[in-house]
């Protein structure tokens, strides 16, 4: 679950010294704000403790193959967020979005926590990969918050340049 949580850490890294007006900038009318890139990381974070508490329990057991969840993080593969996902279009504080975030996460490690060892060889529906056990579903968790990592990365270099 390594990836899940230095993932984390590395968002709160790219933050940091970021002012409020920075983080809801877009680089472009067509581009997410880094605001609206955390609130795509909340939603995900929320849908995915939704998807565990309802159906971890009662998810079938059996062997899949490991996916190749790096390609993930790869951002020349651009693919639009569904809609349930897209963030919302409002402006917010740095500590907020952080506050927000934080207990998005905290609820899905609680849910993680509350899993036993059999239940992480579970199998659900995944909207790339078809399906994932639930250990592949955290680690594509991380992969997918490093991929939006770089998109702030790239974001913080374009309102630079404004």
């Amino acid at each position: 679950m390594s990836i899940f949580n230095e993932a984390r850490q590395q968002t709160w890294e790219e933050l940091k010294g970021l002012s409020d007006e920075e983080f809801n900038q877009k680089p472009a009318a067509d581009e997410w704000s880094i605001r609206e890139v955390l609130d795509h990381l909340k939603k995900i974070d929320e849908t995915a403790q939704t998807l565990l508490s309802k159906h971890a329990k009662d998810a079938p057991l059996k062997e899949i193959e490991e996916k190749p969840m790096e390609f993930i993080e790869d951002r020349t593969n651009k693919r639009p967020a569904p809609s349930h996902l897209e963030p919302e279009q409002n402006r917010i504080s740095v500590i907020e979005a952080k506050q927000e975030l934080d207990t998005a996460r905290q609820q899905l490690t609680a849910v993680i926590s509350s899993l036993n060892e059999e239940d992480f060889k579970r199998v659900l529906p995944h909207p790339v990969f078809q399906e994932l056990t639930i250990r592949q579903w955290i680690d594509f968790i991380g992969h997918h918050e490093m991929r939006h990592i770089n998109q702030i990365e790239e974001i913080k270099q374009k309102i630079e340049k404004v």
